[in-house]
């Protein structure tokens, strides 16, 4: 069962890191670092941080550095917030959800240049046409059997 609390915590201090990260830390080689996931452990001792970064000329590993020399600060920003009684250890982590995606669609470009189907499209086709007759569910024939439950007296057991 997922933990509501827990859910609510994690939107919570992503929404202070987010913030702390544009508004109060002052460090132009985080500019254009997200927070976009956070994950509190089921025991609120461990945090996982994922971040991604745009327009940021700084590598995965550097801007990972740079995020884990502020954790203090961070973890002050957490506590300052009094949504725990205990500060979390904070990792972080390069979230690569972006990248995945961007790999996905040019594997998917590649596959649909490869396979060129427009000579065998038909918008006339009619469906019916390839389907066996007795695979064929008639929504208007079939009705006649539901209307007898509507026939039935309330008194009847069932």
């Amino acid at each position: 069962m997922k933990s509501f609390r827990l859910e609510r915590l994690q939107n919570e201090i992503r929404k202070i890191l987010n913030n702390a990260l544009s508004t109060k830390l002052n460090d132009p080689r985080l500019d254009w670092v997200i927070i976009s996931e956070v994950i509190l452990s089921k025991d609120l001792n461990y945090l996982k941080v994922y971040f991604t970064h745009y327009n940021n000329p700084h590598s995965h590993e550097q801007i990972k550095e740079l995020l884990e020399k502020a954790s203090g600060f961070i973890k002050k920003q957490i506590a300052g917030a009094k949504l725990m009684r205990t500060i979390p250890e904070i990792t972080f982590h390069y979230d690569e959800t972006e990248e995945r995606a961007a790999r996905v669609d040019a594997l998917l470009a590649s596959v649909k240049d490869d396979f060129d189907d427009d000579d065998e499209y038909d918008p006339d086709i009619d469906i019916d046409d390839y389907l066996d007759e007795d695979e064929v569910f008639d929504f208007d024939e079939d009705e006649d059997e539901f209307d007898d439950i509507d026939d039935l007296d309330d008194d009847e057991d069932y």
